[in-house]
């Protein structure tokens, strides 16, 4: 069924594998559903009829009559079937569709039940077969898993109901009872995998889709729908049992020393309620993550709610295994950076391919995982500096950058934020610093506009954006770098960076927050890199990172950090910190760099003295100081004559004994109210 938040009340009739249109007053209640049903069947039968050699014009030529969205170009693996639809979430396209017998079975085909797992060719690498790894109850199915003899993990986390609970038979049971309350006259069925697993329905938007298969939407509130289905849960929740394997598995991985976490996007009340039965399960997992403790996507697991189960059990997201049966969570998983082992629906009607590498395992059977040597326990290993890894590529230019934070119009509307960036390209900025916290990314955006048509090219510039605290996260941060494409009005942004590490402490921010920094910091970095990949960013790094911080990211990142901006001036050397990014090849911007004039930097007696041997102002020399350290100072100024004056520092040197003495000035003093050293 085409997936939607909402339904008209005449929509096309929604079945689970096509979308039929009919007009009601032509056709029974009662022969539509049988006419659905029967559609339904012929499909089926016509991807069971597909010829061994892989061609399935018949499935092709009957699923182009629905109006089931497609995906042009399928994966090499899957590249002769077409799927039921297609979910693009956060990066990755799932295509979900009808599993498909290898030859070996054709003739059992006609047999709808037979559960046969698509087939997979094998992959060679430099003309060698990879062989799979004998992991009793689990198939390899990408190539890091085909090459794994044994899986070393820090952490498993397991889904409630896929893997722990038998949910799905008595949702089912719940949801029909709702509806034969109001459809005596026979209904089709509700089937909580398709609905909720597969196409990551919600509750509300599953009840639409019930009531308007069964055209009852008119004349049913889906809310009074949901009600009587809870209604008939109650006396469920005593009887739901145990999937077979599930506290076998749980106890084989404990014996093993690997903490073990419960992920579900339930509430912490609904949780409660379904595992009535069964509180030593719950007892025997280290941690247990629930909706409400992070946020979830189409009312499934988010990659937040997976990184903050990792961080909760300081395990490394690339050395957690995540056990889990819904589509979106397997993605989700995979966003995280995890290894992911897909649990299939029971009846085995469907599979999923995903674009982005998709599960690594696929799990046959619960109760012979749990007997596995294939796992082991992997220590986390200490982080040490010269084992961290280092940026291939960092283009940003050691120029004067200008930064436009607290640049605004002019009280009488005489000179806008764009002009005045308009002056600093004029007297020969290049680097131009912007942020969504500052709001002046579409004046950016104006100014580069009006200079590339005054004959400047974009490439000419480097452009620098910065992801909100308000905004990290996986895909919200990807959102946010959308939006700050649309204002810049480029095409892509030479530099992005995640603004704090996380809110500060006692600020506001850190009330709309609600979620651990590190779990954050690594998710939105992930966004960052997805955003590399995309070619709409060139370059990546964070601001206010400590060393702490950075040692954090440089220990999860397949794209290193380029660039670190901090608040640094003569009064705040951050030597220390330069060493270290200098030595894993990080560079610094330094914003603030006369001390926002609350700390006086520029009438020092030392820039007065200094300022006086070149004829340049202490402004001047505190920036020529910062250029001969590597470091790209970001001065604002309003105006015009401050701005040229600001670049004028390439015309002169300061001695290493002058440097030096500048650099004895350092007494750690910032004038910025938050101390990054203070964010967990």
């Amino acid at each position: 069924a085409s997936r939607s938040t909402s339904f008209a009340r005449q929509r096309p009739f929604a079945c689970p594998f096509a979308m039929i249109r009919a007009r009601k007053n032509r056709i029974s209640q009662v022969a539509f559903g049988t006419l659905a049903v029967a559609c339904t069947l012929v499909i089926v039968a016509l991807a069971a009829a597909g010829k061994a050699d892989g061609s399935n014009a018949a499935l092709r030529s009957a699923m182009a009559t629905t109006s089931v969205r497609m995906q042009p170009k399928m994966p090499v693996l899957y590249r002769n079937q077409k799927p039921l639809y297609t979910l693009t979430q956060q990066g990755a396209t799932t295509h979900v569709m009808l599993r498909k017998p290898t030859a070996a079975r054709s003739s059992q085909c006609v047999d709808r039940k037979v559960n046969v797992r698509a087939g997979l060719a094998p992959k060679t690498v430099s003309s060698t077969t990879v062989v799979a790894p004998t992991i009793s109850g689990l198939d390899a199915l990408t190539m890091r898993a085909k090459e794994a003899e044994v899986v070393g993990v820090q952490a498993v986390i397991l889904d409630l109901d896929g893997v722990i609970l038998d949910y799905e038979g008595a949702a089912n049971e719940a949801l029909n009872e709702a509806l034969q309350k109001y459809n005596k006259s026979g209904n089709i069925g509700v089937d909580w995998t398709l609905h909720s697993k597969i196409m990551g329905l919600r509750i509300q938007e599953t009840a639409e889709v019930v009531l308007d298969s069964n055209r009852l939407l008119d004349r049913v509130d889906a809310e009074k729908f949901i009600e009587r289905y809870y209604e008939n849960m109650e006396p469920k929740y005593t009887d739901l049992k145990l999937h077979e394997g599930a506290e076998d598995l749980i106890k084989s991985l404990k014996s093993k020393g690997i903490p073990v976490a419960l992920a579900t996007s339930s509430s912490r009340a609904s949780l409660e309620r379904k595992m009535t039965n069964y509180q030593h399960i719950l007892d025997m997992f280290d941690c247990v993550i629930t909706g409400d403790d992070a946020s979830v996507n189409f009312g499934k697991k988010s990659p937040e709610m997976f990184l903050l189960a990792a961080e909760r059990m300081k395990a490394d997201p690339k050395k957690v295994l995540v056990l889990d049966d819904s589509p979106i969570a397997v993605a989700s998983a995979k966003a995280a950076g995890m290894y992911v082992a897909s649990v299939p629906d029971p009846q085995g009607r469907f599979t999923q391919d995903y674009t982005n590498g998709g599960p690594d395992f696929e799990v046959n059977s619960l109760k012979e995982f749990a007997k596995t040597d294939g796992i082991k326990k992997e220590e986390a290993k200490r982080v040490v500096s010269s084992e961290l890894p280092k940026a291939d590529f960092n283009d940003m230019p050691l120029s004067v950058g200008f930064g436009t934070d607290l640049i605004h119009t002019a009280a009488d509307g005489s000179l806008t934020c764009d002009d005045k960036i308009l002056q600093a390209i004029n007297a020969g900025y290049t680097l131009i610093d912007t942020a969504t916290k500052y709001e002046s990314e579409p004046d950016t955006g104006r100014a580069i506009k009006e200079a590339i048509a005054n004959g400047m090219k974009r490439e000419d510039f480097y452009v620098v954006t910065k992801v909100w605290v308000n905004d990290m996260g996986y895909a919200s941060a990807i959102e946010s770098v959308e939006k700050s494409l649309r204002r810049l009005q480029l095409d892509y942004v030479d530099l992005v960076l995640i603004h704090w590490p996380g809110p500060a402490p006692g600020k506001p921010d850190a009330q709309q927050f609600g979620f651990e920094n590190k779990a954050k910091r690594t998710l939105t970095w992930r966004a960052l890199e997805e955003m590399v990949r995309r070619g709409k960013v060139k370059s990546i790094g964070v601001a206010n990172w400590t060393i702490r911080h950075l040692k954090e990211t440089l220990a999860v990142a397949e794209i290193p950090p380029t660039v670190n901006q901090v608040e640094m001036h003569p009064y705040y050397t951050r030597t220390r910190l330069l060493n270290f990014c200098t030595d894993h090849g990080i560079k610094l911007m330094g914003y603030s760099p006369f001390g926002r004039g609350r700390l006086n930097i520029i009438n020092d007696p030392v820039m007065g003295e200094i300022g006086a041997k070149y004829d340049k102002s202490g402004a001047q020399v505190i920036l020529r100081w910062m250029i001969q350290r590597g470091v790209v100072p970001l001065p604002r100024a309003s105006s015009e004559n401050r701005i040229k004056q600001n670049f004028d520092i390439f015309d002169f040197k300061l001695s290493d004994e002058e440097m030096d003495t500048i650099d004895g000035l350092n007494g750690d003093k910032r004038s910025c109210s938050i101390d990054c050293h203070s964010i967990p």
